[in-house]
């Protein structure tokens, strides 16, 4: 392996001299070297001349061979040392609006616990936002809704969960437990645009049974606006439980569930693939997937289901 980055280097230097400087050998050091390489090879590898050293065809190839194996050999060392010492670095996570309640302290605090070298950066955006974030190598990791649309992404599904009809506890419709998917056809609706995860999810499963799409009256990219909206009765929405548990709980919006059949999603941690994953980005993902599972067991979170994790 020194006979290949002494011959690199040489070739890179256009000189054995120069490159005796730079290596801090002799330079007949690095002749005895290369004349070792030349009778391993049988070949001429340089070309000397007054004003230098230049490869031949043969150490030319061999120039570029060695190139590829001291790549690999650095490659070799770096992951071998790292994962003997304790990952380290900055890495990225986006968290749509509706997750960051539930999951965004659990995942701080598995990774802090496990790894505490890391530091993890949250950012709380639309469902839409985080995904092309994601896609374009933006951030590394994600938690994103899979609807069909997560491709060229590595990803681990964790849970699914079911989207509610929520209205306003004053109105006609909050006396009611049910409602079925036909009957939310007649429904005047506020729902995020096609862009984001509940909007494209609703519209696919209605479409998927025949249905008509929503009745929707406005588009509000905004989670609180959505739950002014329902709250001042202008219309209802449809939302996932942990964007609206505490407004239910204080009685201020009022849930009703969807049925035949339900709306659901899956819930993913994905990350990109547009750059080379990190190893704490890695442990950051493993970490994740970890602390959700435990949020969703520990939670008063309705209509979850957690997938297995071969899901």
């Amino acid at each position: 392996m020194r006979q290949l980055r002494y011959f690199v280097r040489i070739v890179d230097m256009g000189s054995l001299s120069r490159a005796a400087g730079v290596l801090h050998v002799a330079q007949s050091a690095l002749s005895h070297q290369v004349a070792a390489l030349e009778d391993e090879f049988k070949s001429l590898l340089l070309n000397r001349s007054s004003r230098g050293v230049s490869p031949t065809e043969c150490g030319l190839h061999l120039y570029r061979y060695a190139q590829a194996i001291l790549k690999h050999a650095d490659d070799a060392h770096d992951a071998v040392t790292s994962c003997s010492t304790e990952p380290t670095g900055h890495v990225g996570i986006g968290m749509p609006l509706c997750m960051v309640a539930p999951l965004g302290l659990p995942i701080f605090n598995e990774v802090r616990t496990r790894y505490p070298a890391i530091r993890l950066q949250v950012y709380e955006e639309l469902s839409g936002t985080v995904l092309e974030w994601v896609k374009s190598g933006r951030l590394m990791l994600g938690i994103a809704f899979d609807d069909g649309n997560l491709e060229g992404l590595d990803m681990v599904r964790v849970m699914e969960e079911r989207l509610f009809l929520v209205v306003n506890p004053k109105s006609r419709l909050a006396r009611r437990k049910v409602i079925t998917l036909r009957e939310l056809q007649g429904i005047e609706l506020v729902l995020p645009g096609l862009e984001q995860g509940v909007r494209h999810r609703v519209e696919r499963v209605m479409m998927r049974e025949g249905l008509s799409p929503p009745t929707v009256i406005a588009e509000m990219n905004s989670l609180t606006l959505l739950k002014q909206a329902v709250a001042t009765d202008i219309a209802a929405t449809v939302l996932s439980w942990p964007s609206i548990e505490l407004d239910v709980l204080q009685k201020k919006l009022a849930v009703i569930e969807i049925t035949r059949p339900s709306i659901t999603r899956t819930v993913s941690v994905c990350a990109t693939t547009v750059v080379k994953q990190t190893r704490a980005a890695e442990c950051v993902l493993a970490a994740a997937t970890t602390a959700i599972r435990h949020a969703v067991r520990n939670a008063s979170w309705r209509g979850v289901r957690l997938l297995s994790a071969g899901a």
